[in-house]
């Protein structure tokens, strides 16, 4: 195997081993793939969500608050592959299925990540999702624009 293909199966795996860690609520384990100055961001956010969250603790610290709602993410159906150019940047296709605190809520919903791992951690993390189906599953309502 190529040397960058070892260093593309190893970051693959870092971030299969994150979204592992993520379903598990393990904040000790995702503290150790994280860089100190890890960058995460929302593309595409519903509004009042933060679009940008900077360092390993604050995001940690989302993290934790999150799972006071939602007891399991369960992110399933993953599918990852890096790009050709740079073993580094892992594109990550996921599916989420979450046991919410509140048993009357539901929430699924499909997402396309993109990781950056430099050095063994993951410095970048920047997520896109269904906005409308995540207000709806957290008990929101999205009231559609009148069109045409």
């Amino acid at each position: 195997m190529a040397p960058d293909g070892a260093l593309r199966q190893t970051n693959l795996g870092l971030v299969r081993d994150y979204i592992a860690l993520i379903n598990a609520w393990d904040f000790d384990g995702m503290c150790d793939l994280l860089a100190e100055d890890v960058v995460f961001e929302i593309r595409f956010p519903a509004p009042g969500m933060r679009t940008r969250i900077d360092g390993r603790e604050a995001l940690l610290d989302f993290q934790r608050s999150v799972s006071s709602m939602i007891l399991s993410e369960n992110l399933h159906d993953l599918r990852l592959d890096t790009l050709h150019s740079d073993p580094g940047e892992v594109l990550a296709e996921y599916r989420s299925d979450m046991r919410m605190a509140d048993p009357s809520l539901r929430y699924t919903n499909d997402y396309l990540s993109r990781f950056t791992v430099r050095d063994g951690r993951i410095t970048r993390f920047v997520e896109a999702f269904d906005s409308v189906r995540l207000v709806q599953g957290f008990g929101g309502r999205v009231e559609a624009p009148v069109i045409g």
